[in-house]
């Protein structure tokens, strides 16, 4: 429930800062029209980042490599 709420305020406040930083009317159907397209573009673009994060997580390798010594042989000498 908690991510459904903060899902929808990162949306609103998307959306509002769209509104702001191009002067938009909505009340106009140019406007409107303009801020539709910009809304796509801000989530595609969310997305598409979202997903090459996701995918550098993925690859990355998380586990230690090997130490032929042993695992404290570096640490105490």
């Amino acid at each position: 429930m908690k991510f459904y709420i903060f899902l929808i305020k990162f949306l609103f406040l998307g959306s509002l800062f769209i509104v702001s930083n191009h002067n938009l009317y909505l009340s106009d159907n140019e406007d409107r029209q303009a801020f539709y397209a910009e809304f796509n573009y801000w989530l595609d673009t969310l997305f598409t980042h979202g997903r090459q994060i996701t995918s550098y997580v993925i690859d990355s390798e998380w586990l230690p490599q090997e130490n032929s010594e042993g695992p404290f042989e570096g640490i105490v000498k």
